[in-house]
């Protein structure tokens, strides 16, 4: 077992001796210079560059380009695939949206008691069930008196369980 791994390393250092990667410093520095080379371009007495042999002639000041004729990159507007994205909960408003008679508001419970007073020692007359939305009429100590005119449910519910409808 020893004599593998002693093998196996000395494998490994010296092929990053031979291989291996330049460090920063060990490398020489080159610098670079700077020429000017001239541009070619086609005079305008040529008649026909296929079949006639070009001129070429060299222009030794720069042509300046107008900002109008730069390339700007071009990114294509593409949907994500899947369903749409929603804001986490910590970015969400914590407004309601407000009805007449009261905020709109849904329910986060899976399934949330609909109480006749606001306790837990009043009787659940009924039960709603989660992304159900409720008119918020009045709040009270945790509490929030709820309606739900399609369903004719009227009563309290504890209010942790609502978030803002959105």
């Amino acid at each position: 077992m020893g004599k593998l791994l002693f093998t196996t390393l000395a494998a490994i250092f010296v092929s990053l001796v031979i291989f291996g990667r330049d460090l920063p410093g060990d490398s020489e520095t080159v610098e670079a210079t700077t020429q000017t080379t001239p541009e070619v371009t086609r005079a305008a007495s040529d008649p026909d560059p296929l079949y006639a042999p070009n001129k070429i002639t060299a222009s030794t000041e720069p042509q300046v380009v107008p900002a109008s004729a730069t390339i700007s990159p071009v990114t294509a507007k593409s949907r994500m695939p899947g369903p749409a994205l929603k804001l986490s909960p910590e970015y969400r408003s914590t407004e309601a949206a407000n009805v007449a008679g009261g905020s709109l508001w849904t329910v986060t419970a899976n399934a949330l008691n609909v109480r006749s007073g606001p306790s837990t020692s009043n009787s659940a007359m009924d039960r709603i069930r989660k992304g159900e939305q409720v008119l918020v009429i009045a709040r009270k100590s945790g509490w929030a008196h709820i309606k739900i005119e399609g369903d004719g449910i009227d009563g309290w519910v504890a209010a942790r369980f609502l978030t803002p409808a959105n």
